[in-house]
């Protein structure tokens, strides 16, 4: 039983780990979590499921449920532990029922899972070990000979009548009353801490009213082999990019957030404007050195079918090589893209997009275009035909995506 003992408080602990992580990620999206991240790329279940209506309970993340649930599961195993063989049976025989009412829960959560259309492998892993945990506990009370007098000891626990007795129910709800109050507390704080660095809600809905109240304009945007997300979908978002520039590395963080939560609702089209006189005309003086290089690394990488992969390598990579970007990365950037999409490397092709006249024709359209549409700066954002200079709030970036797509 002892083995079986350990395994349940690693699990109970685990769970506390996991859920701990899938509220940071709540309310934090944008982090890169590495080899925990529910996807590759700019797939991440975890991030639409955590930012999805069904996220909360009474204004509470469900994330912050299950820290406080596999906490006092953990607290419960430890006192277990360490206490007498009364109270060994007791806890252990308490669980049980909590264990049930988590199975339960998991059962709701795993529908809205369903519904929503997306799996969050994290949540997932915090049902199968409540799976294991119920089962434990169940063959731990099948080897139980005498269940009636356990039931009497527990309603004991619950009705004592010695002062020791008393003593130790009334630390008990002390503890798991003071373990909530910490962890709802530390959710608040969180939550605070967001909200600080969040755009007031009084500013957005005044960026909303200017936005709207602009008339929208007809743009016959060219084609563009630079997309990301469902081309099918009813939002399109029209991006001119320099992928060297330091306000779209900024973007780039709101358009992880938004692929995430909209996924197959919406539709980002890419297009070059390098902020580098060596390709582009306009320009008096280069602002980023090879940012012409950096477009054609991605009009390449969208050649060959991976330019999600290689875009997403790239601004992983860019608070390291924003100073220094040169052929060396662009490789890198291709070797990670091509491990990503699990592809066959071939290196010399994506050297022929590199150089090829193509990219130059393409970008040399792209900043044309730009500038009939008298673009100036880099991100500039075309939603629902109406123009953003510059990286807009998030908030304001869904407040528009969800205006649009309730039309």
């Amino acid at each position: 039983m002892r083995k079986h003992f350990n395994i349940m408080l690693v699990l109970s602990f685990s769970g506390a780990i996991i859920s701990g992580i899938l509220l940071y990620q709540h309310y934090f999206p944008e982090m890169n979590l590495g080899v925990i991240s529910c996807g590759k790329g700019f797939s991440n279940p975890c991030i639409a499921i955590g930012q999805s209506p069904y996220s909360k309970l009474f204004g509470i993340p469900i994330a912050a449920y299950g820290v406080l649930y596999f906490a006092i599961l953990t607290f419960m195993m430890l006192l277990a532990d360490y206490a007498e063989e009364y109270y060994y049976h007791i806890f252990m025989s308490l669980m049980f029922p909590i264990v049930i009412a988590g199975v339960m829960a998991d059962i709701i959560l795993a529908v809205l899972m369903i519904k929503i259309g997306e799996i969050c492998y994290l949540c997932v892993s915090t049902y199968i070990i409540n799976i294991f945990l119920l089962a434990l506990l169940y063959f731990y009370l099948k080897k139980i000979s005498n269940r009636e007098k356990l039931f009497e000891i527990i309603k004991n626990f619950f009705m004592p009548e010695s002062p020791d007795r008393k003593a130790v129910l009334s630390l008990f709800v002390v503890f798991i009353f003071f373990l909530s109050f910490s962890v709802f507390a530390a959710t608040i704080i969180l939550q605070s801490r967001v909200s600080a660095s969040q755009t007031p809600e009084s500013k957005i809905t005044k960026l909303i009213s200017d936005f709207y109240n602009e008339e929208p304009q007809s743009i016959d945007f060219p084609e563009t082999n630079m997309n990301l997300g469902n081309s099918a979908a009813k939002v399109k978002i029209y991006v001119f990019n320099d992928f060297l520039c330091s306000a779209c590395y900024k973007f780039y963080n709101i358009e992880k957030y938004i692929l995430a939560r909209y996924k197959n609702k919406v539709e980002i089209k890419y297009y070059h404007y390098p902020l580098d006189s060596s390709c582009n005309k306009y320009m008096d003086e280069t602002i980023y050195a090879n940012s012409c290089q950096a477009s054609r690394a991605m009009f390449a990488a969208a050649s060959m079918n991976i330019f999600e992969e290689y875009f997403y390598s790239h601004f992983s990579d860019y608070p390291f090589f924003k100073d220094g970007y040169g052929s060396e990365q662009i490789f890198k950037n291709f070797e990670e893209a091509m491990k990503i999409k699990n592809s066959i490397n071939d290196k010399k092709s994506f050297e022929l997009f590199l150089n090829s006249k193509e990219a130059t024709d393409l970008i040399k359209k792209h900043i044309e275009f730009a500038e009939k549409l008298k673009i100036e700066a880099t991100p500039t954002i075309y939603i629902a035909g109406r123009k953003i200079v510059g990286v807009p709030p998030r908030e304001f970036v869904s407040a528009i995506i969800d205006r649009e797509l309730s039309k």
